[in-house]
């Protein structure tokens, strides 16, 4: 059966933007990956848009979440599966465990743990977005939840049509329940009911269940007036958007190593709101949870009384509230910063190539005329090195001689200049303006040699620092070292 009219006119009025957006950006179309649940507003997506993939605008493949939480969590994963085989639509399904231990409840542990594992599968089939059903009501009821929570005016811009960060994309967000109810049930088609919307224990089924119905016999038209409230706070987010990005320019905003940075004494200058409004402009950039008001004028109040030469570091956490992240104040500069896997205390030796893995890192050594470790001083001619389409330089390690890298212990000394004595690292630290934290990232560099006997030299720290015996002359070549996190052990 052809989908309802208004329903299908609202439904390619929700894509259009999108899809012209895509198609200014690639000749080839879109590929959709829908957020099935069963439920009966995704299935009705799920027909209507497989029916508009027809046409050639958009590829469309749909995935099941199984969170476990339901006894008939099976039944829902086989329904969702069947009807994308009957429609001929590519399905795929995870199932996912919940912490529910995290602070966050379980719907929104189980919201956070839906989201990751639908991105998760949006990259591995390289979807251009992630569809979900979302309607006129639940953006009512989004937008009244937040009412209450205190939320500012991002959290009662509610949900956006097009969330280009998260790459979730929301085509129904005017079309209403009744209207999708009505085509479910003229098309016959199959869905299943979740039992805990019935459970008005959880807030939004409160909302749903026992407001809504009150406010929408007095107020008819009070779906529509919240959908304009929301439209109006999100172009006012976007003014404080433009704003904060505005200041992050004028406070000399820098990109570091797993984070930015901006002047302290410029951001104080902006005064209390704006300097929080740019702060919470930074976190969202970031992918950092929100801090409440309490929260957020808490570290307001400690990085506007700072002293100059005090260092402050305060937690931050990632949506998920599992990968954490710092504001650090050093040397007059405010640090936002993820904080990724420890080094590992197993020491890496170096196989030769250009790249190794090291607990959460990937280490790369490059080849480099005038820098990093010299090359002849371990043994290694110019003329062994090979270039790999895929493994990059690779070169033959010599006999008895071994490059390997650990975390640091304290106390060890290094001479990068031949001209003055050798001084502790946390000197040389401190004189290349590293700031604290990020100190325990680099590592040591030692060479190994059995022969005639086993000894170990330290020779530099990373590529940060190399003893001045060890570096390569200018037309000579050297070996670069470089540590980058692997993603899953940051939030950045």
């Amino acid at each position: 059966m052809k989908n309802n009219p208004l329903l299908q006119a609202q439904l390619e009025k929700g894509l259009s933007a999108f899809l012209a957006a895509q198609k200014e950006q690639s000749s080839s179309s879109p590929h959709l990956l829908l957020a099935l649940s069963g439920g009966v507003d995704s299935i009705v997506l799920l027909h209507a848009l497989a029916q508009l993939s027809t046409q050639g605008l958009f590829s469309l493949s749909a995935m099941h979440v199984h969170h476990g939480l339901s006894p008939n969590a099976d039944d829902w994963l086989a329904l969702c599966e069947r009807v994308c085989l009957e429609k001929g639509l590519p399905f795929y399904a995870e199932k996912v465990q919940l912490d529910l231990q995290s602070g966050l409840g379980v719907e929104a542990t189980a919201r956070e743990a839906r989201y990751q594992a639908l991105e998760r599968r949006r990259q591995q089939v390289a979807a251009n977005a992630i569809v979900t059903a979302h309607h006129l009501q639940d953006q009512s009821e989004t937008m009244l939840l937040q009412l209450v929570r205190g939320a500012g005016v991002k959290g009662l811009s509610a949900m956006s049509a097009w969330d280009v960060e998260r790459k979730l994309l929301r085509p129904l967000l005017q079309v209403s329940k009744a209207d999708i109810l009505q085509q479910a049930e003229a098309s016959q088609y199959q869905w299943v009911e979740d039992e805990s919307n019935r459970d008005i224990s959880y807030d939004r089924n409160f909302m749903r269940q026992t407001v809504m119905p009150v406010m929408r016999e007095r107020y008819p038209q009070l779906d529509m007036a919240l959908a304009r409230t929301t439209l109006h706070m999100a172009e006012a987010q976007s003014l404080l958007d433009s704003l904060a990005s505005q200041d992050m320019a004028a406070c000399d905003a820098r990109e570091e190593w797993l984070g930015q940075s901006v002047d302290i004494q410029r951001l104080r200058d902006l005064g209390g709101v704006r300097a929080k409004n740019l702060l919470r402009y930074w976190f969202q950039q970031r992918g950092l949870r929100m801090p409440n008001t309490e929260q957020l004028q808490d570290y307001w109040q400690q990085l506007s009384t700072v002293k100059p030469h005090r260092y402050l570091h305060l937690p931050l956490h990632s949506q998920s509230g599992k990968s954490l992240a710092y504001l650090h104040h050093y040397q007059q500069r405010l640090y936002c910063v993820s904080k990724p896997s420890a080094l590992p205390q197993t020491p890496l030796i170096w196989q030769g190539g250009s790249t190794q893995i090291w607990g959460g890192w990937q280490v790369q050594f490059k080849v480099s005329k005038g820098k990093g470790i010299a090359l002849a001083r371990l043994g290694v001619s110019p003329a062994a090195i090979t270039l790999h389409k895929r493994y990059g330089h690779v070169m033959p390690v010599p006999d008895g001689i071994s490059l390997m890298l650990s975390p640091r212990t304290g106390g060890e000394m290094l001479q990068p200049d031949a001209k003055r004595p050798r001084r502790e690292l946390k000197v040389i630290f401190q004189m290349l303006g590293i700031p604290p934290w990020q100190r325990a990232f680099y590592p040591l560099v030692s060479v190994v040699t059995t022969q005639p006997g086993i000894s170990q030299t330290l020779v530099s720290l990373a590529s940060l620092a190399i003893d001045a015996g060890w570096r390569p002359g200018r037309n000579a070549y050297g070996l670069e070292i470089s540590l980058h996190p692997l993603p899953s052990s940051s939030y950045a």
